[in-house]
């Protein structure tokens, strides 16, 4: 009996840490780690990347700069492409074009009373006097007569850019006072994105580094950082905050960028678009 006692192995006492599960455990968990330490080096390190941002353009609103009148034509609707000097909307042209034969007519006898002046100086049968008058008369009828062809070119609204028609408030019939929009025109074929970066990510962004666009409406685009603004996009607000009441809580602010677009990829884009955009900053 004591000899068989003698002869028994010591029980050991294993570690949780040691079993077979453990390890396993172990593995897989240091596995992920490094599969996302893999995901964030390669996919978030090297970009800044934002979804405050949208498709921007030069926009352009077409109104009378003089006179008003009613409206006897439009053309173009919202989605027309238009090219530079394209009538959008014609203006009553009878008053101008009244305007401009009388300063045609006056304009033409101021000359011929001009070259008859002339002709009697030669012959020393008039004053220098009456000739200075004829001239000076004559200049007042250019001076009137340029006036009058500006008045008639102003009943025509033509588009100064080529572009897209986004809205069309004109409506033939209806009467147009001066400084009134007609139509609102954008410069399609050099549009821009316009996105705020937070601040504390706006260091690292610099000129000149390429931009992945993801368009929200579907498609993607690349481009460049073209600008980044010297204020905060909270200076553009309407209504400032106010801070004097003592009431305050730290916001992360946001600073605009404008982004440039690659050539050639304009041409599908809709103003005010929201997209996705990551800056490669590394």
């Amino acid at each position: 009996m004591n000899s068989q006692t003698e002869h028994k192995q010591p029980k050991t006492t294993q570690h949780w840490w040691q079993t077979t599960r453990a390890k396993r455990v172990l593995g897989v968990t240091l596995a992920v780690a490094l599969l996302g330490l893999g995901v964030w080096r390669f996919k978030y390190y090297p970009y800044v990347s934002t979804d405050d941002a949208r498709v921007a353009m030069t926009v352009i609103r077409l109104a009378p700069s003089g006179a008003g009148g009613r409206i006897i034509k439009v053309n173009g609707t919202e989605g027309t492409r238009v090219a530079v000097g394209d009538i959008l909307v014609e203006l009553d042209h009878r008053g101008p074009q009244a305007e401009l034969d009388r300063a045609r007519s006056r304009e033409a006898f101021t000359a011929n009373e001009m070259q008859r002046s002339q002709r009697l100086v030669q012959e020393k049968t008039t004053t220098k006097q009456a000739l200075e008058t004829a001239t000076t008369n004559h200049e007042m009828a250019l001076a009137e007569l340029k006036q009058a062809e500006l008045a008639l070119e102003q009943t025509y609204l033509k588009s100064p850019i080529a572009g897209v028609v986004i809205q069309q408030l004109a409506e033939a019939g209806n009467i147009l006072a001066p400084g009134q929009t007609a139509t609102t025109l954008v410069d399609i074929d050099h549009a821009w994105i316009a996105a705020n970066i937070e601040e504390t990510h706006i260091k690292a962004v610099q000129v000149g580094q390429p931009v992945s666009i993801t368009v929200d409406e579907g498609g993607n685009l690349h481009g460049k950082v073209s600008q980044i603004l010297a204020a905060a996009a909270s200076q553009f607000a309407l209504i400032p905050s106010d801070n004097a009441s003592g009431n305050f809580t730290k916001v992360v602010q946001r600073i605009p960028i404008k982004i440039e677009l690659d050539a050639g990829q304009e041409g599908n884009l809709r103003i005010g678009q929201s997209v996705e955009i990551k800056v490669k900053v590394h």
